[in-house]
C-alpha cells in the first residue's frame, strides 16, 4: 500500500522556505548582539584571565551523590540521557555500550541476540531506532562517527557471504567502561547530527578532571556450564531413522567469555589530566555444525587513552586515540572444512579544543580513523549431493546436500578524515523572548578499498552418474567405486545382481564407496583491487527561541557529497508549550541518509564469470566460459539521497509524584532505492538503480517513570506498525546475480509450503525482525541499603512473522534462464522461511554489592541474571530446529581505588 505524503513534505520547499524565514528572522540582531556581549563580557573579565595566566587553583573537592531512575528527557529533542549511574545498574551482558541500550523506547534489536548459537559470541548486537535498519543508525563516540560504510547493510546476513564479509555498522566496538554517559535520539534529533535514517547513538567517554590518581580493575565471566537450554527440533525429516540420528545428536553450545578492564585517571600537575581505559574480551565457544560442536574463539579490544590540557592558551585542548580491534574464528554451519576468520575493528586519533571567546563558545576537532573489516577463508565452495563418498551432510531437505569449502578471502579497510568546528553564542533578548544561537561547519574525506586476493570458485548443480570418467579432475568430479567390483559381487548373489531384490539392493548399496558426480556449472569470482574516495560537506544552523511559556528549536542543516552531487536541505523544526505540570511537544524533520560510498564500490566490482562443462560419451569435459550467461554491475547515476519526513506530537505530564508521556512519531521514506532497468553495456548487464521506493513507519509510545524512596520505576509500551508500497520490490529475479538469490517459504491456507526466487535484498526489506508491533518493558531499580543495589527488568514482545534461515538448500530447474547453451540441470539456492514467533516475555536481573575498605578502597560484586524465569525465548521458529538458551549468568567483581 503507497502511503501519502503530509502536506507539510510535499512541496519540498515549502517547509524550507519556513525554516529559512524564521532562521534568518533573528540574524540581523546577531551581530550586534554579540558584539555588546563581547565588550560587556571583556570589561567583566577577570584581570587574571586577561593575562592568559595558566595556573589553575585546585578546589575543594566535594562529591554529591545521586540517582536519576529513568533516562527520558522533557526537552523538545526526543531523547534518553543515560547516566553512568544509570548505566552501572544495567545488565551489561558483553560490555558492548549498545547492547545496554535495547530496553529504550523505539529501539529493537535482531532476533539473533536471543540465539543459543550467538551466546558465546561478542560483537556488539544490532538495533534499530524508529523503524530503520541497524545500518541507518548514527552511532557516535567522544564527537567523531563510529558508523562504518564498508557495506554496513552486510550485518544482518549471515557471517559468511559469497561475495561480501558480514559487516556491521558500528566501525568499532565500544566497551562500557570506556563510557561516562550516552544520548539516544529517537525523534526530533538535532541539526547538529546528520547521515543518519533512524536515530542518533551519541557516547561521551569518561573525561574526568581528577585532583588526585584513581584506578579501577574489575573482571567479568560468564559460563556455558552456568547456562540452561533446551532442544527444539521441529523440521521435516526424510524418514525416522534420519529424524532420530540427527535430533540426538544436538548439543548444548559450549564456550566461556572473560572481560578484563582497567580504568584510570590522574591530574599531571595543576595543568594537566591524564585518562586511560582498556577493555579486553574474550570467548572461546563452539558451534553446532554437522552434528558435533566445532571449537571456535572471538577477541575483542576497547581502549583508550587520553591527555587532557588547560594550559595551552585555550580553555580546553584534548588529544586522545582509540584502538579497538576485533578478531573471530567461524565457520560455515553444516559445511565440511569451512573454517574462517574475521578482522574488524580499528583506531582514531583525535585533537579537540574549546574556547570560550567573548560572546561565543568555540568547539573544533580533527579526527583520523581507520577501521577494517576482513575475511580469511577457503576459495573454493562445492554443494555435493549427500551419497557415498560425500555423506557427511544432514538428511533434510528435498534433495539432500553434503557442503564443503568456503568462498575465499576479501580484504576491506576504511579511512576517515574528519574536521568539525562550531560555534553557540550566549543567550540574548530580543523584546520578550529569549534567542540562542549555534551554527556547524564540517568536512569529511573518506577512502574505501576493497581487495579479492585470491580467485573465489563456487559450485553448483551437481550431476550423479555411475559411469563418468574424471580424467584425473579430483577437486570438483568424483568416479564411483566399490568395495569389490561387480562382478565378483554378482557372482556372490547368484550370478546376477536383481535390484528389485532388497537383500540384493542392500548389498549393493554397502558395497558402494563412492557415488559418482560431477558439477556442470560453478561461478568465478577474480581479482580485485578497488580504491574509492568520496569528500563530504555539512553545515547546520540552530535556533533556540523562548517566549514566554512556549519555547523553539529551529533548524536546518546542509549536506553535500561529491559522488551523487545532491546538496540536501533537512529542517529540523520542533516547538513546545507548557501547560500547567505539563508540556506539550510538536516536530517537523527531515533526516538524509548516507551510506553513499558503498554504491560507489558496488560501481567498480568486477562481476562473477559464468562457467559450464559437460558429461559427453561418460567423459566430462573440460570448463568452457559462457558467452551468454550475463556479468554484472550496478550504476547509480542520477540518484536521489534517500531520506525520511517525521511529524511527531508529545505529551508529557506530572501524574502522581511521577512523569507521564505519550509520543507519537510518524515517518514517511521516501526516494530508497531500488532495482529498476538492466541495460547491455560494454560486455555487462548493467543494473541500474532508481529511487521508487517509499515506506512509513508509526509508533505510539506510553510512559510513565517515578521516583519513590530509594526506588525507581519505569513503564513503557510502544505500538509499531512499519510498511513498504509493493512498487518497492521486483516481482522477478531475472536481473538479479546467481549469488544474491534466495527462496522464501511460505505456508499456504491449505497448509502447504510454496517456495518462490527472491533478490536477498528484497528480503531485507520484507524482513520484520526489527519491526515487532508491540512491545512493552517494566524495569525496577532499588538501592536497599548503602551499598547493595538491584535492577529488575521485564520485557514483552507480541507475536510477528520474521523470515529465517533453515540453512537448507532447494534445487530448481532454471538453467535455461541463466545460460542457455550450459545445459544444467538445477541449481540450489538457501532457504529461508517465514515464520509466526509466539509472543514472549523475560525477567533480567542485576544486582550489585559495594563494600567499602577504609576510606580509598571499594570491593563490587555483580550477579546478573538473564531470563531468570527459564522462559522459552523462541529463537527458534516454527518448522525449525536448534537450541534455545533459559537462565544465563554473569558474574563479576570490581576493585577501586581512589
Amino acid at each position: 500500500m503507497r502511503t501519502t505524503q503530509p502536506h507539510w513534505a510535499k512541496p519540498r520547499m515549502s517547509l524550507l522556505a519556513v525554516t529559512i524565514a524564521a532562521l534568518l528572522s533573528s540574524a540581523a540582531v546577531v551581530a550586534a548582539e554579540t558584539a555588546s556581549a563581547a565588550a560587556e563580557a571583556k570589561s567583566t573579565a577577570d584581570p587574571s584571565e586577561a593575562q592568559g595566566s595558566s595556573a589553575v587553583e585546585p578546589l575543594e573537592r566535594i562529591i554529591v551523590k545521586g540517582h536519576r531512575y529513568a533516562p527520558e528527557s522533557l526537552t523538545l529533542a526526543g531523547e534518553y540521557n543515560l547516566s553512568r549511574d544509570y548505566l552501572d545498574g544495567l545488565p551489561q551482558g558483553n560490555g558492548n555500550i549498545t547492547d545496554m541500550l535495547l530496553t529504550l523506547p523505539g529501539v529493537q534489536s535482531s532476533d539473533s541476540a536471543l540465539s543459543a548459537d550467538l551466546q558465546g559470541e561478542i560483537r556488539a548486537q544490532l538495533l534499530s531506532i524508529s523503524g530503520a535498519q541497524p545500518w541507518q543508525t548514527g552511532f557516535y563516540f567522544n564527537g567523531v562517527n563510529n558508523n562504518s560504510r564498508l557495506d554496513p547493510a552486510a550485518s544482518s546476513a549471515s557471517p559468511a557471504q559469497i561475495n561480501d564479509v558480514q559487516g556491521h555498522p558500528q566501525a568499532t566496538f565500544i566497551n562500557q567502561s570506556l563510557v561516562d554517559n550516552v544520548t539516544v535520539y529517537d525523534s526530533n534529533v538535532p541539526a547538529r547530527f546528520g547521515g543518519f535514517a533512524g536515530g542518533v547513538v551519541d557516547v561521551q567517554p569518561r573525561q574526568r578532571m581528577p585532583r588526585e590518581p584513581s584506578v579501577t580493575l574489575s573482571y567479568r565471566g560468564s559460563e556455558s556450564s552456568w547456562n540452561q537450554y533446551r532442544v527444539i527440533d521441529e523440521r521435516d525429516y526424510n524418514g525416522e531413522d534420519a529424524a532420530q540420528t540427527d535430533s540426538e545428536a544436538f548439543e548444548a553450545p559450549q564456550f566461556s567469555k572473560r572481560t578484563l578492564s582497567l580504568s584510570a585517571s590522574t591530574p599531571i600537575g595543576a595543568d594537566y589530566a591524564l585518562d586511560l581505559a582498556l577493555s579486553r574480551t574474550t570467548s572461546t565457544m563452539t558451534e553446532y555444525s554437522l552434528r558435533q560442536n566445532e571449537p571456535t574463539a572471538r577477541e575483542s579490544v576497547s581502549a583508550r587513552l587520553a591527555l587532557t590540557s588547560y594550559a595551552w592558551g585555550l580553555d580546553e585542548v584534548r588529544l586522545s586515540a582509540t584502538h579497538s580491534p576485533y578478531e573471530g574464528g567461524y565457520l560455515l554451519t553444516d559445511v565440511k572444512d569451512s573454517r574462517f576468520d574475521i578482522e574488524g575493528g580499528g583506531q582514531t586519533l583525535l585533537i579537540s579544543a574549546r574556547h570560550k571567546e567573548g560572546a561565543a563558545l568555540f568547539r573544533s576537532s580533527l579526527s583520523y580513523a581507520t577501521s577494517q573489516n576482513s575475511r580469511t577463508a577457503p576459495n573454493v565452495y562445492l554443494p555435493w549431493y549427500r551419497a557415498a563418498g560425500k555423506s557427511w551432510g544432514l538428511n533434510v531437505g528435498e534433495v539432500p546436500f553434503s557442503v564443503e569449502g568456503g568462498y575465499g578471502d576479501i580484504d576491506k579497510e576504511q579511512q576517515t578524515l574528519t574536521w568539525r568546528g562550531s560555534a553557540k553564542f550566549d543567550a540574548w533578548s530580543w523584546g520578550n523572548s529569549d534567542h540562542q544561537l549555534e551554527l556547524g561547519l564540517e568536512s569529511n574525506y573518506l577512502e574505501l578499498s576493497r581487495r579479492r586476493t585470491e580467485t573465489g570458485l563456487v559450485y553448483n548443480a551437481p550431476f550423479r552418474d555411475a559411469n563418468i570418467d574424471c580424467r584425473g579432475m579430483t577437486l570438483d568430479c568424483i568416479e564411483q567405486t566399490y568395495a569389490v567390483p561387480l562382478d565378483v559381487l554378482a557372482e556372490r548373489l547368484g550370478g546376477s545382481i536383481d535390484f528389485a531384490n532388497p537383500e540384493h539392493l542392500q548389498a549393493y548399496q554397502e558395497n558402494l564407496l563412492t557415488r559418482g558426480q560431477f558439477f556442470q556449472y560453478r561461478r568465478v569470482y577474480p581479482l580485485e583491487y578497488i580504491d574509492v574516495q568520496l569528500q563530504e560537506y555539512a553545515a547546520y544552523l540552530e535556533h533556540n527561541v523562548s517566549l514566554a511559556n512556549w519555547e523553539f528549536n529551529l533548524g536546518l542543516r546542509a549536506d553535500y557529497d561529491d559522488f551523487l552531487g545532491n546538496l540536501n536541505l533537512a529542517p529540523r523544526l520542533q516547538a513546545g508549550v507548557d501547560i500547567g505540570s505539563a508540556r506539550l511537544v510538536v516536530g517537523a524533520n527531515r533526516y538524509y541518509s548516507a551510506n553513499v560510498l558503498t554504491y560507489k564500490i558496488r560501481e567498480q566490482q568486477r562481476g562473477y564469470i559464468t562457467q559450464y562443462r559437460s558429461l559427453n560419451n561418460g567423459v566430462v569435459q573440460d570448463w568452457r566460459t559462457s558467452a551468454q550467461a550475463p556479468r554484472y554491475r550496478y550504476s547509480f547515476d542520477n540518484i536521489d539521497t534517500p531520506y525520511s519526513d517525521e511529524a511527531t506530537l508529545a505529551w508529557k505530564q506530572r501524574i502522581a509524584g511521577g512523569v507521564f508521556s505519550i509520543k507519537a512519531v510518524q515517518r514517511w521514506r521516501r526516494d530508497l532505492l531500488t532495482r529498476a532497468d538492466a541495460i547491455d553495456r560494454d560486455g555487462y548487464t548493467e543494473i541500474l538503480q532508481g529511487n521508487e521506493g517509499e515506506g512509513s513507519h508509526q509508533r505510539l509510545t506510553l510512559s510513565y517513570q517515578r521516583d519513590f524512596g530509594r526506588h525507581g520505576l519505569w513503564a513503557h509500551t510502544s505500538f509499531t506498525e512499519n510498511e513498504s508500497s509493493a512498487e518497492s520490490y521486483d516481482d522477478s529475479v531475472d536481473a538479479v546475480p546467481e549469488d544474491e538469490i534466495v527462496f522464501l517459504q511460505t505456508t499456504g491456507d491449505d497448509g502447504r509450503s510454496n517456495f518462490r526466487l527472491l533478490s536477498f535484498d528484497d528480503l531485507t526489506r520484507r524482513q520484520d525482525d526489527f519491526s515487532r508491533p508491540l512491545t512493552a518493558t517494566v524495569s525496577l531499580r532499588s538501592d536497599w541499603f548503602d551499598g547493595f543495589s538491584s535492577t529488575l527488568i521485564a520485557n514483552y514482545v507480541g507475536t510477528y512473522e520474521s523470515a529465517e534461515a533453515t540453512g537448507a538448500l532447494r534445487e530448481i530447474s532454471r538453467g535455461d534462464e541463466i545460460c542457455s547453451e550450459c545445459d544444467i540441470n538445477a541449481l540450489s539456492y538457501a532457504v529461508y522461511k517465514v515464520v509466526e514467533r509466539p509472543a514472549r516475555t523475560l525477567l533480567n536481573a542485576n544486582f550489585e554489592y559495594e563494600l567499602k575498605l577504609g576510606t580509598a578502597h571499594d570491593i563490587n560484586l555483580s550477579f546478573e541474571v538473564s531470563n531468570l524465569l527459564n522462559s522459552r525465548t523462541y529463537s527458534v521458529g516454527p518448522g525449525l530446529a536448534g537450541i534455545e538458551t533459559g537462565r544465563s549468568f554473569w558474574f563479576g567483581v570490581s576493585y577501586a581505588w581512589r
